[in-house]
């Protein structure tokens, strides 16, 4: 199921390049140069991105953060910012729902708290958005940025 999932996303890699804020900078959404939105983009890329920064020290997510962007917390150094806010929804191809392996291979990126929470609110099963504030980020272990 796995290797499907990653089959699958490499695939929709190739249809197109990466969209979003600082998708591939290095450099983007760290101190002190904060990225207010990032709208997310595409998924492969994205969860390429979180591989090369996994274990970063601090990685400080944009203010409003939807999307893709949210697999970002997949980063260790990940923290939100006091009036953050992070929007959920089902990964989509071609405007359609995508098959639910691929919303389960992007969940794998979250934290287990946050992936419990994702799970528990339904936010990856919807087409809408699933908003989530910086205060139940943080009270699921994401650290707050000073």
């Amino acid at each position: 199921m796995r290797l499907t999932a990653i089959l699958f996303l490499t695939a929709l890699l190739s249809l197109g390049p990466a969209q979003g804020a600082g998708l591939l900078d290095r450099s983007a959404n760290r101190l002190p140069d904060v990225v207010d939105q990032d709208n997310g983009g595409n998924l492969l890329a994205r969860i390429e991105f979180v591989e090369a920064h996994r274990n970063d020290y601090l990685y400080r997510l944009p203010r409003e953060c939807f999307s893709s962007c949210t697999l970002l917390l997949g980063i260790a150094g990940a923290c939100v910012l006091k009036g953050s806010m992070l929007y959920f929804h089902t990964a989509e191809i071609d405007g359609k729902k995508a098959p639910q392996y691929v919303d389960d291979y992007a969940a794998s990126y979250y934290p287990a708290a946050i992936r419990k929470w994702v799970k528990v609110h339904h936010a990856l099963d919807q087409e809408g958005w699933t908003p989530m504030s910086w205060q139940t980020a943080a009270g699921l272990g994401i650290k707050v940025c000073q």
